[in-house]
Formats: structure tokens, C-alpha cells, sequence
């Protein structure tokens, strides 16, 4: 009896991995077998091949990167594309980028300037005296980090502090009120504040987001548009601190700290930034890089260099984490090989890569503009903004953001280019609401922040749902109205 019931776990487990398997070829079949008008028959296998890889990408049976190198098994074999045609497809210059500002992130929390930059901002009197105040600091912190490495690293380095933030603001609460306290909604408040200001800071420059470059990727590859880290940073400000702001109102009124003031708040981060000592010769590298790869990304706002793109500084900046000493009687620098290999998210870089190229592959056949055709007959410039507002984030709770930012860009650009839209809006509107935050097998930063264990998943789901409505919302008019006016964007 008990090795029959030991069995059933493993028959059911292998039941469920068989399906995740069969529901990408039964993706391609299904789409193959319907007969789309006026698609030419290559860009019909390509779309099919698409099919599967969503279904594979949502399924998962193999991991994201696996999957996204099906187009070089499935392209040549139906005759879509060769093979050298097909792997040049692969060769995307957000490749080098999302390597260079990966590498940076793990140097970031390697050599502890993440930690430090967070006490340190704690630590400012006034900051952390009740616990609103406190949950607001650690969301403007969460998005600072945010706004320069992946905001999935920015939540595994903040979870621990602000957790830590919340027991310490609890018990001194309880202290003050003599009395032993639960703070449940301060603990969900400040694990929340973390996702949410990670996702708001991931809008703010190009670096902050796997879904920025790839945006913008998509978008020089699909129109005559350019936009410049200055250009992307000057809009994403603006709507960082605007999600901010709607991301607090939703948890003050529906997860709202019982913390009501907190005493020796100041003293307590001036201890612990204290305890981390003077800057070591690791921080201090990963620092001068960070000021370096500013002032490169800033630099063409003000003198014309032709070679200085938004695309070279990561790579550069890597390259300096590699050389740069930080013991130089053992030989050691602030990044070396192992760092290479465990301080980059290969699966997220060549599930970006691998749907930059899919949509390149789609279009090089005519895919999209079988799409315009399709789309346009029954939509107008108006409609775009808000189609893409609200397909973005339905679509990135069903599948990864990236492949939903990968495929409603490479639907949504060259219609608008045909309509006489910006689609320089566009593209901040899908970069800016790609994150799902509800649910969390939904993204890397969602499945961090509820594997703490700190929050249940009713809380993340309600709270999340909320908050993702009143964000589009605000992305997709902000984006409207700041774009043009600011400027954001150039045409070639």
C-alpha cells in the first residue's frame, strides 16, 4: 500500500511533465492547420514555430533559453530560413548589453555597495520615524537600486533588509506601547514595498529592466525611432515616481502598517551602517564603474560621439570589473571567471535574446505586415496606446514579460508607424507595464518576493490586481502626454 501511494506522486509528476512537453507541438499543429488569408506560407511556419515557443516558454518543460533556440531546429527544417539565416537573427545587440548590466548588478551585491547604499539612506534622520515613513523609504531605496541592476536582483537584495526593517519597527513599537504587538500588514507593507518599488525603479533608465533594451531593441528594428539613454531616463522618472506614488496609496489602504511611530530608528541604521566598516577596495571599483557607465550614458546629451550608444557602455563596463584590482598581491579583481559564470542570468539573457530574434525572424517574412493589415482595418491612432496598456500586462501574467514585451512590440510598432502614431509611447506604455507583480510564478522579481514566505498569496493577488490596474493607467497617460512634450525620442 505505501509503495502504491509512494508511486502516484511520481506517475502524476510525470503525467504533468509529458503534457508541458506535448502542448508546444500541439501549438504549432493547431495554428499550421488554420488558413490565414494572404499569409505567405514561410511566415505561416514561422508563426506556427512562434506558437510553440510560447507554449514551451509558459509551460516550461525545458528552460526559457532552451526553448528560445527552437527557431534554429524548427526555421530550417520547414524551409522558413536556413541556418545561417537564422542564426544570424540571434545576434542582437541586447545580448551584450543585458550580459554588461547583469555582470554589474552581481558586482553590485558581491562587494556589498547595494547594502551600504540602503542602510546609509535609512539611516538619514527623520526618514524611519513611523511606519508609512519607513515603508516609503524602503520603496524609494528598492527603486533607486532598481533603477541600475535587474529588478529581481534588487528584490533578493532588499527583501532580507526590509524584513529585517519590519521585525525591528515591530518590536520597538511594542516597546513603546508596553505591550506585545502582531504586525502582519507592516510585514506584507514592506515585503510588497520592495516588489513595487523594484518595478517602478526598473522603468526609469534602460538598465533597470530586461524588457527596457529589449523595447528598444524592437523598436530600432521595427521603425526610423531612436531612443537615447538620456531620452529613455528623462520619461522614466517620471513614470517611476508616478507608480510609486499609486504603488504606496494601494498598500497605506489596503495592507496599511499598524507601526505607528518608531523610536531610535536613526541610531539603529547608524549602527548598522557601522557595522559594515569603511568601503572596501570591491566597492569602491564597482562604484567608479557605476560613475563611469553615468557619465558615458549622459555624455551624448551634451558632445557628439558616434561610436557612444546606448549599447557600448555595458559591455565596457564589464570589462572594467574584470580588471580592476581589488587585492593585487593574490592576483584577485573586483569580477573573475566564476563570477562569469554564477553572476549572469543566462536563462533571462537568452529568453530576451532568443524573442528579439524570433520577432526579427517574423518580420524578415512578412509577418507583421500581415499583421498590420490585419489589425488596422478596425483600429485607430487612439485606440493604440491603450491596447497595448491593457494587452501588456494581461498577457505578461499568462507568460514572461519579455516574451509579451517581444511580441505585442513587434505587433504594435510597425502598425503604428503605418497609423502615424509615435511609437515611442508605445514602446515606454509595454516596457512600463510588462512587470507582473500579482502573481508569483508571473515573473523573477514576484517569485523572490513571495518565496520569503512573508506574504500570502491572497495578499500579493488582491493587493497586486489593484495596483496594476490604477499603474497602467498612469504609464499609459503619462507616457502620452511626456513623451511628446519632453521630446523623448529621435527619427533617423
Amino acid at each position: 500500500m505505501s509503495q502504491e501511494k509512494a508511486a502516484e506522486p511520481k506517475s502524476g509528476t510525470a503525467v504533468k511533465v509529458l503534457i508541458s512537453i506535448l502542448v508546444g507541438p500541439l501549438a504549432f499543429f493547431i495554428v499550421q492547420s488554420i488558413n490565414f488569408p494572404g499569409l505567405n506560407p514561410a511566415a505561416h511556419f514561422a508563426l506556427s514555430s512562434f506558437a510553440w515557443v510560447l507554449a514551451w516558454w509558459i509551460a516550461q518543460p525545458i528552460p526559457w533559453a532552451a526553448t528560445g533556440l527552437l527557431p534554429l531546429v524548427l526555421f530550417p527544417l520547414g524551409g522558413a530560413m536556413d541556418f545561417k539565416t537564422t542564426m544570424a537573427l540571434y545576434g542582437q545587440p541586447v545580448l551584450t548589453f543585458l550580459l554588461g548590466v547583469m555582470l554589474f548588478g552581481h558586482a553590485f551585491q558581491k562587494h556589498g555597495l547595494a547594502q551600504r547604499m540602503a542602510i546609509t539612506l535609512l539611516s538619514i534622520r527623520g526618514v524611519a520615524t513611523s511606519g508609512q515613513r519607513l515603508l516609503v523609504a524602503v520603496m524609494i531605496v528598492s527603486a533607486v537600486v532598481s533603477a541600475f541592476i535587474d529588478d529581481a536582483a534588487s528584490v533578493a537584495i532588499m527583501i532580507p533588509i526590509a524584513l529585517a526593517i519590519a521585525k525591528f519597527a515591530g518590536d520597538s513599537y511594542s516597546n513603546t506601547l508596553g505591550e506585545k504587538i502582531s504586525t502582519p500588514k507592516m510585514t506584507t507593507a514592506m515585503c510588497l514595498g520592495v516588489l513595487y518599488g523594484a518595478t517602478a525603479g526598473g522603468m526609469a533608465t534602460p538598465a533597470g529592466a530586461p524588457f527596457n533594451p529589449l523595447t528598444i531593441s524592437l523598436l530600432e528594428q521595427f521603425t526610423d525611432y531612436r531612443i537615447s539613454f538620456v531620452q529613455w531616463t528623462t520619461t522614466g522618472v517620471f513614470l517611476a515616481v508616478g507608480s510609486l506614488i499609486v504603488y504606496f496609496l494601494g498598500l497605506k489602504f489596503m495592507s496599511p502598517p499598524e507601526v505607528k511611530s518608531i523610536s531610535g530608528a536613526a541610531e539603529y541604521f547608524t549602527s548598522e551602517k557601522k557595522k559594515l566598516g569603511p568601503m572596501s577596495r570591491g566597492e569602491i571599483n564597482v562604484l567608479i564603474v557605476f560613475i563611469i557607465m553615468v557619465v558615458l550614458w549622459f555624455l551624448p546629451a551634451f558632445v557628439k560621439i558616434k561610436f557612444l550608444d546606448i549599447w557600448y557602455v555595458p559591455p565596457l563596463a564589464a570589462i572594467l570589473l574584470f580588471l580592476l584590482p581589488t587585492d593585487t598581491s593574490k592576483g584577485e579583481t573586483t569580477l573573475n571567471a566564476k563570477d562569469f559564470q554564477s553572476g549572469v542570468l543566462w536563462n533571462i539573457l537568452f529568453l530576451v535574446v532568443s524573442g528579439t530574434a524570433i520577432a526579427a525572424g517574423l518580420t524578415k517574412l512578412g509577418m507583421t505586415e500581415w499583421l498590420e493589415g490585419v489589425i488596422t482595418g478596425g483600429m485607430t491612432a487612439g485606440l493604440l496606446p491603450w491596447f497595448a496598456g491593457i494587452m501588456t500586462p494581461l498577457l505578461s501574467h499568462a507568460t514572461s514579460g519579455t516574451a509579451t514585451t517581444a511580441l505585442v512590440s513587434s505587433i504594435m510598432f510597425p502598425i503604428a508607424d503605418n497609423l502615424g502614431y509615435n511609437p515611442t509611447i508605445l514602446a515606454r506604455i509595454i516596457a512600463g507595464t510588462a512587470l507582473a507583480v500579482s502573481l508569483p510564478w508571473a515573473g523573477a522579481a514576484a517569485g523572490t518576493c513571495f518565496s520569503s514566505g512573508a506574504i500570502t498569496f491572497g495578499n500579493m493577488f488582491k493587493i497586486g490586481i489593484v495596483v496594476t490596474i490604477f499603474t497602467m493607467l498612469v504609464v499609459v497617460v503619462l507616457s502620452m502626454l511626456l513623451v511628446p512634450v519632453l521630446g523623448a525620442f529621435s527619427v533617423v
